[in-house]
């Protein structure tokens, strides 16, 4: 259960900072706050590796990482419209365990789930786990031969159903996702 609760946590904050940053551009500026008014959040560590990137979520009072994804971005059209914001993590409280997760826009077809291809070699997938007003979420726990497969492939494709348009086929490159996963704090597992 805490799986969930994780990739809910981590996709929500990703999800909510991208919304709430095109919102803020698009609105008026706000009069000032005053002086004894809380302290921001902490805007999250958004760093490059060629075609991926990763995010980290600082905590408010520590500053350091709490939650942390290797990510690619997919948006379309004039409006940016996004249609897949694919990730990857280490799941909290698992020694080293990773899971990816998968936000595609509403309207997908729930019941077939994600699916990914890896070089034609390596297929697997995840099925949905909720949506919210930014898109629906899978979420897939990887194994040891899909890590390696996605850290040694060179491209890989997320299909998905979308309703009145059939199975959508996101071709991806793999550049920079092993530097972007081995970037990453590592946790390890809570003692007892």
């Amino acid at each position: 259960m805490s799986f969930r609760r994780a990739a809910l946590a981590i996709a929500s904050a990703a999800l909510l900072a991208v919304s709430l940053s095109s919102a803020a551009m698009a609105a008026d500026p706000a009069p000032a706050a005053p002086a004894a008014a809380a302290a921001p959040a902490a805007k999250p560590t958004i760093k490059r590796f060629e075609t991926w990137s990763t995010r980290c979520d600082a905590d408010p009072k520590s500053k350091k990482p709490t939650a942390c994804h290797a990510f690619v971005d997919v948006r379309s059209g004039e409006d940016k419209r996004q249609i897949l914001y694919l990730g990857v993590g280490y799941i909290p409280n698992k020694d080293g365990e990773l899971f990816a997760f998968a936000v595609t826009p509403l309207g997908s077809i729930l019941p077939p789930g994600v699916g990914i291809n890896i070089d034609e070699k390596e297929k697997f997938g995840g099925a949905y786990a909720f949506c919210i007003p930014m898109g629906c979420q899978a979420e897939i726990k990887l194994t040891d031969a899909q890590v390696k497969a996605l850290k040694s492939g060179k491209s890989m494709e997320v299909l998905f159903r979308l309703m009145g348009q059939g199975v959508v086929k996101i071709p991806l490159e793999l550049k920079g996702f092993s530097a972007a996963l081995n970037s990453l704090p590592k946790p390890s597992a809570k003692k007892s």
